[in-house]
């Protein structure tokens, strides 16, 4: 079940890219000129970010997550996706931090389909266009 105060730890969230030309942190709602020129110079219009760890946000072991992100980066590569490293991290520090990918080229439909799949609350999906990662909360 999503609360109110899930839903302000997923906006307060920093999506810690592990580019290997340069790491940079996606924030919801806020332009990000690494993920515009990162798009561009792959040709892409646009990306997701997501994870199987932890589904509704319920902690699950060390071993359990990296089975799920295995999994997960599996069906994107049969799929076609490159997937880029990443990690959810909580600035606070209240929890850890969570093994994720930024996908360039995952469409919102296909992104929000893998999220189900997985059992997740909510994706980071961006355009192009306007580069800002969006908090796209998915079906209960």
């Amino acid at each position: 079940m999503m609360t109110t105060e899930l839903l302000a730890a997923y906006h307060a969230a920093h999506y810690q890219v592990q580019y290997p030309q340069g790491a940079f942190t996606l924030r919801t709602d806020s332009p990000s000129d690494e993920l515009a020129q990162l798009l561009r110079e792959m040709g892409h219009t646009c990306a997701a970010f997501i994870t199987a760890c932890n589904p509704h946000s319920w902690p699950l072991s060390e071993a359990e997550n990296a089975l799920a992100q295995q999994q997960l980066a599996a069906e994107l590569a049969e799929h076609g996706y490159m997937t880029i490293p990443a990690i959810g991290l909580d600035p606070a520090g209240e929890w850890q931090g969570e093994a994720s990918f930024l996908v360039p080229g995952l469409d919102l439909e296909n992104a929000k389909s893998l999220g189900e799949q997985y059992a997740q609350n909510a994706i980071l999906w961006a355009d192009s266009e306007t580069a800002v990662p969006q908090l796209v909360l998915l079906a209960a």
